[in-house]
């Protein structure tokens, strides 16, 4: 026979091992109900609800949509939170919709295996890696958003589903898209939102060894010094990009419409840096830096960007996009995934000086892409 006060210490015990047991990954076993959860077959009637034998990951998932305010402050925040998505709503609802269903499947094929690797690995998520995961995740679901055409709300409601398979509430998916721009300020967040970005381009290309990028990113995560000490040194062709009229455009058509613009320029860069190579340094707020490899790549990728534009306000949307582009190149100083220098300074005042919707480029940049099949025209000193 037990007595109370027995019974009451395992009951604590058990439920503070449950606790613990969340911070851990799902077995491959578990992937399987979970995916029904997460695609909402287990539950058609409304939320997922966890199922007999479920293990407290699985249960912590499905359960974050349902848990209820702990006091009256979280309630009004709670309230808020509805009334700002309402309101997000109904501005969208003139954004067409993307395939929300072909989006979820691709990335549901690529997330399975990349967990899996990750138990395979014994690579357990501690708290301080479950930040750099969701935007390795972000980075995920950027590429589907782009290919299947997803508005906002889709990609909230993805990011949603995406993220909640390593134990994150619905409320971290609306804070992450929200402070998308915000958090890419920081170079060590861009690499993770960008590698898992490539990981995802890699695996749809058939390249299986994909999966193992999400274990070396939450690696590299925790020591990103030492990701960085082993990469070569040597010229670095630095490109800035700067959206013309930012300012002007919030003023006029508030805050969200500024943020669209926001948002179109990303896209556009975002897309030819991936199609030539480039990597994204950091977000300057109105605009982003890059590097790249060889100055022709550059120059290369920076018409695409020109054109994008232009592709983009043919759709005439409420707010049109123009932006100014500078490239420089030099042997900028590496510190801390980020660039600094005159290389860099200079990339800065180029990009000042450029035409709206042109691109302006040092003379070495001219003399690095001699013999490519690309014409420049003085621009005087």
């Amino acid at each position: 026979m037990f007595d109370l006060g027995t019974i009451f210490i395992f009951l604590i015990t058990f439920g503070l091992s449950s606790v613990l047991l969340a911070m851990f990954f799902l077995t491959p076993a578990d992937m399987l109900v979970l995916r029904r959860i997460v695609l909402g077959t287990a539950n058609r009637g409304g939320a997922a609800t966890p199922q007999a034998g479920a293990t407290p990951a699985r249960a912590a998932a499905a359960e974050a949509a349902e848990e209820p305010a702990a006091d009256e402050a979280a309630a009004d925040e709670a309230a808020a939170d509805e009334a700002t998505e309402e309101g997000a709503a109904e501005e969208q609802a003139d954004q067409p919709a993307g395939d929300a269903q072909g989006a979820m499947a691709k990335l549901m094929k690529f997330l399975e295996a990349s967990i899996s690797d990750l138990i395979a690995q014994k690579v357990n998520l501690t708290t301080t890696d479950k930040f750099g995961a969701n935007l390795f995740l972000a980075g995920a679901c950027e590429v589907v958003r782009n290919e299947n055409r997803l508005n906002d709300k889709q990609l909230v409601e993805l990011l949603e589903k995406v993220l909640a398979l390593i134990g994150n509430k619905r409320e971290v998916a609306h804070r992450l898209a929200d402070k998308y721009e915000e958090y890419l300020l920081e170079p060590q967040y861009i690499r993770m939102f960008q590698a898992g970005t490539a990981a995802l381009d890699r695996f749809a290309t058939g390249d299986q060894k994909a999966i193992k990028e999400f274990a070396k990113a939450i690696l590299e995560w925790r020591n990103p010094k030492a990701a960085q000490s082993g990469k070569a040194q040597g010229p670095i062709t630095v490109l800035f990009t700067d959206i013309v009229g930012s300012t002007k455009a919030t003023q006029q058509f508030g805050d969200e419409g500024g943020q669209q613009l926001v948002r179109a320029h990303n896209a556009i860069v975002r897309t030819a840096l991936k199609d030539h190579a480039g990597i994204e340094v950091k977000h300057t707020g109105d605009g982003i830096m890059a590097r790249f490899g060889q100055a022709s790549n550059a120059v290369e990728a920076s018409l695409q960007m020109i054109k994008g534009v232009a592709d983009h306000n043919k759709t005439k949307p409420p707010v049109t996009l123009h932006m100014r582009i500078g490239i420089n190149a030099g042997e900028p100083i590496v510190e801390d995934n980020d660039l600094f220098g005159s290389t860099v300074q200079m990339a800065a005042r180029i990009c000042d000086a450029a035409e709206t919707d042109h691109v302006l480029v040092s003379n070495i940049v001219r003399e690095l892409c001699h013999g490519k099949a690309v014409t420049f025209r003085e621009a005087g000193k």
